[in-house]
């Protein structure tokens, strides 16, 4: 349905792709596809057992010997759809429509987030008259499941000079560094006793913005998981049955929920809390609901005072949000921290929090300071070891040409930042240690979600980037 719209070379490619199943960690069929096209064209092709795919092509008459420049996106994608959608991503082609210049899917994610650079990287290949020079196209997996795919390049497969990262989602940014991050897991065994109180409240948080824990963490939007400790902290004559918030490890929290057994003037507390922390939310938070009701169940059994007194002191004492600005970016975050799911199994208590830094040091500076707080209250933390960042190189050759060209086709200047969240840059850049780096890519709106598109002019003009880009590059000294 694209054939009427530019670049065709590009559309054409990107259709081809919405037909094939590429949820990620099943992107075997969409391999196979990228694997065959290669060798349909007699390209030199390679797969690794997580389905990455690199595929080399010589460069045009008069650019052989120039650097060689490495194309990259994920063949993976989010599968996501509305509640009425029979949608089955396991085998139905993506139902793709047109609205007002906007690229878009019936009631599922449209994945052009990043079968846009998939896309761009065959229409390259396929083509016999745009000037290159000598190409590694490297298609990655899990992109969006923790960059497993990226983690498995071996930096003896490839020897480009400049890699070209097409995972962008706004036209005008040009990406230069992006934090690493990692996951840290406390757990606490709780202990219980006997209550003595008979009256039962559950205590919720609901209705905050929340959002992404990296590219939003700077609006200071509230953690419901922090702010339900706070109201509940040091009340005397409180006792707790269970705590829970968050559903996801790298969103900021927005729902929270205790079951609460308190005398009237622990009661009278919460409530003057409540209303101290709705007040400070309401810029942030304008559709911040708390709410404490008396509820009939009964509960004969709450944790014992040591495991309420030191979770909750933990649950306050732990940072969140920024910790640091960016000194090379004004205006940037360099280092932050979300705690994003808290849940209690039986008898024991989980919280998982999501670190980000844009410089180990500091990555490494506050993992050990949650983790000298969580343990004087008595929790086990342990790491997943994290994936480093990108680091801003300020003497990048490649970022200055990426500039020159966007100004001299755009007439203005392009907004050149780093990111407060992991991109597979970051993930390629331990084994393409001497590789020079940058990231754009078209406009996109509300990636992740059935909401998702993407701007076909801005797909256009990206695609012509691109193709100057390359030709730039083979000039540089």
């Amino acid at each position: 349905m694209l054939e009427n719209y530019e670049p065709k070379e590009v559309l054409y490619w990107f259709e081809e792709l919405t037909k094939i199943p590429r949820c990620s960690k099943h992107e075997e069929k969409v391999s196979e596809f990228v694997l065959n096209f290669a060798k349909e064209r007699n390209l030199e092709a390679k797969r690794d057992k997580l389905y990455n795919v690199i595929i080399k092509k010589p460069a045009t008459k008069g650019l052989e010997d120039t650097p060689t420049v490495i194309l990259q996106g994920h063949m993976d994608m989010v599968c996501e759809k509305t509640e009425d959608s029979d949608h089955d991503f396991s085998k139905d082609p993506l139902k793709l429509k047109v609205e007002d210049g906007w690229l878009m899917a019936d009631k599922t994610t449209l994945g052009a987030d990043d079968g846009i650079a998939v896309a761009y990287c065959l229409a390259l290949l396929d083509s016999k008259d745009i000037p290159h020079p000598n190409l590694e196209v490297l298609l990655t997996t899990q992109e969006e499941l923790g960059m497993d795919g990226a983690a498995a390049v071996k930096q003896e497969d490839l020897e480009g000079k400049y890699l070209l990262n097409i995972d962008g989602e706004v036209e005008g940014d040009l990406l230069v560094g992006c934090a690493g991050a990692m996951t840290i897991t406390s757990t606490r065994k709780l202990k219980f006793k006997q209550s003595n109180l008979d009256r039962t409240y559950s205590l919720v948080i609901s209705g905050l913005t929340g959002g992404h824990s990296g590219q939003e963490i700077e609006k200071f939007r509230g953690n419901s998981i922090k702010l339900i400790a706070r109201i509940l902290q040091g009340i005397d004559n409180l006792e707790l049955v269970s705590l829970e918030g968050g559903s996801k490890h790298n969103a900021i929290p927005s729902y929270s929920k205790a079951i609460l057994l308190a005398e009237d003037k622990a009661k009278a507390e919460v409530e003057k809390r409540m209303s101290e922390i709705s007040l400070e939310h309401k810029e942030t938070d304008p559709n911040l609901k708390i709410e404490l009701k008396e509820i009939e169940e009964k509960h004969e059994t709450v944790w014992d005072e040591e495991s309420q007194r030191h979770v909750l002191k933990a649950l306050v004492a732990i940072p969140d949000g920024v910790i640091y600005m960016d000194y090379a970016f004004p205006g940037l975050v360099q280092t932050s921290i979300s705690n994003g799911v808290l849940t209690q199994d039986e008898s024991t208590l989980k919280l998982v929090a999501l670190l980000r830094s844009s410089v180990l040091s500091s990555l490494v500076e506050i993992r050990n300071s949650y983790g000298i707080i969580m343990n004087e209250f008595k929790f086990d933390v342990t790491d997943d070891g994290g994936y480093p960042a990108w680091e801003y190189d300020p003497d990048s050759k490649l970022r200055e040409v990426a500039i020159q060209v966007y100004e001299e086709m755009y007439h203005e200047s392009p907004n050149v930042h780093t990111i407060h969240c992991g991109l597979e840059c970051g993930i390629l850049k331990k084994s393409l240690t001497k590789t020079d780096m940058i990231t754009f890519g078209p406009q996109m709106y509300d990636i992740h979600t059935p909401k998702e598109r993407i701007d076909l002019e801005s797909v256009d003009r990206i695609w012509e980037y691109t193709k100057r880009l390359l030709l730039e590059i083979s000039k540089i000294k």
